[in-house]
């Protein structure tokens, strides 16, 4: 069975290293095999004699050395990499580890010397001149252990200066300092492998010494330091240069011969990183030195912008307007880059001209309008949507302030969100030429935070309104609701269809019906101009009106004029209600109505066409009273079998389609007579489709009421018309219908 192979990216390698475990059961056993080994096949050269075979040293022992030593640095890498960076723990680790190694380098080289014998200068002789075969077994020791100390110097020297060389790190800075490690390490190899000559090595040498120079010259956590610890770091880089320049002696001098003997490759990479570690603390002692005269100025700065943004992070925390903006000009006087400030916003409910809405800190007893001239400032900066700084306030004209009022520079700043202009803030300093380029890029900084406090303040101050007006809305949707009737009554002979659709969520329509007595029925279908809450509530008054008078007397005439006379106190100067009113007498099979201004009523019989009752009447609220009564024109029917009776707010009508066009009556008299015989249900459907069809949307433009009245001959009421014409043929008079003893009209 097959099984897919999957080799893990550097990535995963890197992650699977970084776990403590799992690197020691990885590396430590390649580490020590292959330093073992190495111990033994210099034994065995030393025990043979002779020197062994290029290709032997090449294939085998070569090998063995970029296996073994590449598993040090990656144990080495794996327990420094995870570690905070500090300048005085590195070059102080660096410090003490050079000391230990020169300690216990002299020691290794004592091994096997006599006791008195301290002349360490002298030519070492561990070695076959011809051959470098070691002569005695104190030279295989002291080669090996000479090599692994310096090996573990250069790699902890390079591991500790990664991390000030890559602080702040970027993708550049981190591909430089890998080629610098690859640059070091194959100039090592070839050195190794051909011996070149000095012309020769000074070419190999030049790239590495030339990325050595690069990374050198990486020292910006040295902008981060105090004064104390910048002082701190001068006195540890000179110590920490002196023992590694010693090392630096030590391993090309005494101890040179042992390690180039164990591999001439890991000689020239250990004093190569000892070179760079110099070089660096070397850039390192001038750079603190130079930056010493500047570190309590910059401080100050990095103390100013370090308040700043904390209290810009507690500016967008400030959802209140008027919190908010005295946040906004108290801030940069507490972050220490202006002496006073204020903040000017356009009066968006009155003349939209600028006002104050916050000062802070000014001259005792001024005001900033005494000071500046607001708004011909706040209008050059609104014009140029930047800055404005003048460097010598007062002698420009805008500015009224006196010497003693310590204003001597001014900038101002507009505050812009969404392309918007929300205000300009004014900040102020003592003296001339106070502002200095990072306070303006500072205090603009500042100033764009705030327009996106303001501007998120304002927005949610309008969501909350929304929320408000939302809930008001949902709750007179609600009563709007319970104020239609819920069930529609009963009489013999008459069917009834109703609908009504507001435009707005809460609408300016109104039917209603109240049945009087066992025969009677009263009906009212109004519309208050406008939409709305207002509309809505003139809406519920206009209901208790028709449930409290149309009992006392249904008569359209009376009831309309009391109506009249109750809303006109209430309404307001330019708002008026249209209205239809009437009463179904099923006993006597007629329908008295009369209108106020409201679209007029429309007869629909079924061998007839549609006929408009166009009867006179001023809308409700637009008169006192005389006048109203004066033109009220009732009406009153005899209605047949099949009769409908229409009634509709100018909703209906006045609906449009795309191209403006408004639905009118002619269509809806077309639509009527083309379902002349329809039910009132089927009739109500197929209007309320011809309209959708002609809008072209569902929704209406204006609030929609819709009651049809349906008549149909009640028996009783058939067999007394029946008997009523047989007496008239007999005494040979024609029938009449008795005239009312108001002024009215009457329908056949």
């Amino acid at each position: 069975m097959i099984r897919n192979v999957t080799i893990p990216s550097l990535q995963q390698t890197e992650m699977l290293l970084q776990q403590r475990r799992t690197r020691l059961f990885l590396l430590l056993p390649f580490f020590g095999t292959g330093y073992i080994l190495s111990v033994v096949f210099h034994l065995l050269t030393w025990k043979s004699g002779t020197p062994p075979s290029t290709w032997v040293r090449l294939f085998y022992y070569d090998g063995l050395m970029l296996i073994t030593y590449g598993a040090l640095w990656l144990l080495l890498w794996g327990e420094t990499h995870q570690r905070g960076t500090s300048p005085t723990r590195t070059f102080w680790s660096l410090t003490v580890a050079s000391l230990l190694f020169l300690g216990l380098g002299y020691l290794v080289l004592r091994i096997g010397r006599p006791s008195g014998d301290l002349a360490l200068s002298a030519p070492v002789t561990g070695f076959a001149y011809e051959t470098g075969v070691p002569l005695t077994w104190a030279a295989v020791v002291q080669m090996n252990v000479l090599a692994l100390l310096e090996a573990l110097l250069a790699f902890w020297l390079l591991l500790q200066l990664r991390g000030l060389v890559l602080f702040k790190r970027t993708r550049q800075s981190e591909r430089s300092w890998r080629w610098m490690l690859i640059t070091m390490a194959g100039s090592a190899l070839l050195v190794d492998l051909f011996q070149p000559g000095e012309f020769v090595l000074a070419l190999l040498l030049s790239l590495p010494v030339g990325l050595m120079l690069r990374n050198a010259f990486r020292v910006a956590w040295i902008l981060y330091l105090t004064f104390r610890q910048k002082l701190l770091n001068l006195g540890l880089t000179v110590l920490a240069t002196g023992a590694l320049s010693g090392t630096l002696a030590f391993t090309s001098g005494p101890a040179h011969e042992y390690v180039w003997h164990y591999s001439p490759a890991l000689s020239s990479f250990v004093n190569l990183s000892l070179a760079f570690g110099i070089l660096y603390l070397v850039t390192s002692f001038l750079s603190l030195l130079f930056h010493l005269p500047t570190t309590g100025a910059f401080q100050r700065k990095v103390d100013e912008l370090a308040a700043l943004h904390a209290l810009m992070q507690m500016v967008s925390q400030v959802f209140d307007v008027e919190r908010l903006t005295e946040t906004i000009v108290r801030l940069p006087v507490e972050a220490g880059v202006a002496q006073a400030a204020w903040l000017a916003l356009p009066d968006f409910q009155t003349t939209f001209r600028p006002r104050i809405v916050a000062a802070y800190n000014l001259p005792e007893g001024q005001t900033p309008e005494a000071l500046v001239d607001i708004e011909a400032l706040y209008q050059e900066v609104a014009s140029r949507r930047q800055f404005l700084l003048l460097e010598q306030a007062l002698t420009d004209h805008r500015v009224r302030a006196r010497p003693e009022h310590g204003i001597g520079s001014l900038l101002v700043v507009p505050l812009i969100a969404r392309n918007e202009l929300l205000g300009v803030l004014f900040v102020t300093r003592e003296v001339a030429y106070g502002f200095e380029q990072d306070d303006v890029e500072a205090i603009s900084v500042f100033a764009t935070q705030a327009a996106l406090a303001l501007d998120n303040a304002r927005l949610l101050s309008e969501r909350l309104e929304k929320e408000r007006l939302a809930r008001e809305l949902a709750i007179a949707r609600d009563v709007q609701r319970r104020l239609l009737p819920q069930q529609l009554p009963r009489l013999p002979g008459l069917q009834i269809v109703a609908s009504s659709v507001p435009a707005q969520e809460v609408g300016g329509d109104y039917y209603d019906l109240l049945q009087l007595d066992n025969h009677r029925l009263a009906f009212i279908v109004a519309d208050v101009a406008g939409k709305g809450t207002s509309a809505a509530f003139y809406m519920a008054e206009l209901q208790g009106i028709f449930r409290a008078l149309s009992p006392l007397n249904p008569d359209p005439v009376v009831f309309l004029t009391q109506a009249n006379q109750a809303l006109f106190e209430t309404l307001e100067r330019k708002a008026f209600i249209s209205a239809v009113y009437g009463v179904f007498d099923v006993a006597k099979g007629t329908v008295t109505l009369a209108r106020a201004g409201h679209p007029p009523p429309i007869l629909l019989r079924p061998h007839a066409p549609p006929r408009l009752l166009r009867l006179q009447g001023l809308g409700l609220g637009l008169d006192r009273g005389e006048l109203f009564c004066r033109t009220l024109q009732p009406c009153t029917l005899s209605l047949q079998a099949g009769d409908r009776l229409l009634l509709y707010t100018d909703g209906l009508i006045e609906s449009r389609n795309d191209r403006g066009e408004a639905f009118g009556y002619d269509r809806l008299l077309q639509t009527l007579e083309a379902h002349a015989r329809d039910t009132a249900v089927s009739l109500h459907r197929h209007l309320l489709e011809a309209l959708a069809q002609f809008t072209g949307h569902p929704a209406y433009d204006d609030d929609l009421t819709l009651v049809i009245f349906q008549w149909q001959e009640v028996p009783m009421l058939q067999e007394a018309r029946n008997r009523q014409d047989m007496q008239a043929q007999t005494a040979g008079a024609s029938a009449s219908t008795a005239q009312p003893s108001q002024p009215s009209k009457q329908a056949p």
